[in-house]
């Protein structure tokens, strides 16, 4: 079990992190990793929040899958699976910090363009068959860094224009995007550890709070606030992989 500072100090984190993932449908990790990281070991966050996002995506995307746009989810999973791969085997043959202050710097540059022009990216700018290159990049950076779900968010809001589409469509992408990072976590042996496994289920009541308050927020937003809210939390989302690489 857990000590009690840990869980006093994570589940706070925790809730936080899904109450954003409830909002925009990614980010859980990247706004939670580098908090928890002063407290507990890498090698325990990085699984932990695995699992805690595999659940957190499962039970948003039941609840959403009325409104998923089913066409852009099968057009991004088999691009989605490729890119996985080939993260997974850079993951374990190149030095991967050395790409995470590339990216960060690259995600907060898009998020401030994002935030100075808000109501940019209207449906239909992007042509559909850019979906293989979205779906295989987010795969690669879901394995390298547990940091994809921006980029199908990029793909998605110049696609879709519903915002509840988005939501839905994003939380259904990153299902298969979980269940691919935990196999790969299960095949390295880093889920057999109880003391870990006893983390994930402590965590699992402030993974609940933190989806209902996003998703009973989400409902108040029109497309505008949501564009808006999206590019904040993508600024959160690069400078958290810049603070990463320099831990």
């Amino acid at each position: 079990m857990p000590d009690l500072l840990t869980l006093l100090y994570a589940e706070p984190v925790i809730t936080f992190a899904y109450v954003v993932f409830g909002l925009v449908g990614f980010g859980s990790t990247l706004v939670s990793a580098p908090l928890l990281a002063h407290l507990l070991p890498v090698s325990t966050v990085v699984p932990t929040l695995a699992l805690t996002d595999m659940a957190a995506s499962w039970s948003n995307g039941w609840r959403l899958s009325e409104h998923v746009a089913r066409r852009e989810l099968w057009r991004l999973v088999p691009w989605l699976c490729a890119g996985s791969a080939l993260g997974a085997w850079l993951l374990f043959t190149l030095p991967v910090r050395l790409l995470m202050p590339l990216l960060g710097a690259f995600v907060v540059l898009y998020a401030l363009r994002g935030l100075r022009q808000p109501a940019a990216a209207p449906r239909g700018e992007l042509d559909a068959r850019w979906a293989w290159w979205y779906g295989s990049t987010g795969g690669v950076f879901s394995a390298l860094f547990g940091a994809g779900g921006w980029v199908y968010s990029i793909y998605l809001l110049r696609r879709l224009d519903d915002v509840q589409q988005i939501r839905a469509t994003q939380t259904a992408v990153l299902m298969f995007s979980s269940v691919i990072r935990v196999a790969l976590f299960l095949l390295a042996g880093r889920l057999l550890d109880p003391e870990l496994l006893w983390l994930v289920l402590c965590l699992l009541p402030a993974v609940a709070l933190g989806l209902w308050i996003g998703h009973h927020v989400s409902l108040r937003l029109n497309r505008q606030r949501f564009l808006q809210l999206l590019h904040g939390v993508l600024l959160l989302t690069g400078s958290s992989l810049l603070l990463r690489s320099l831990l």
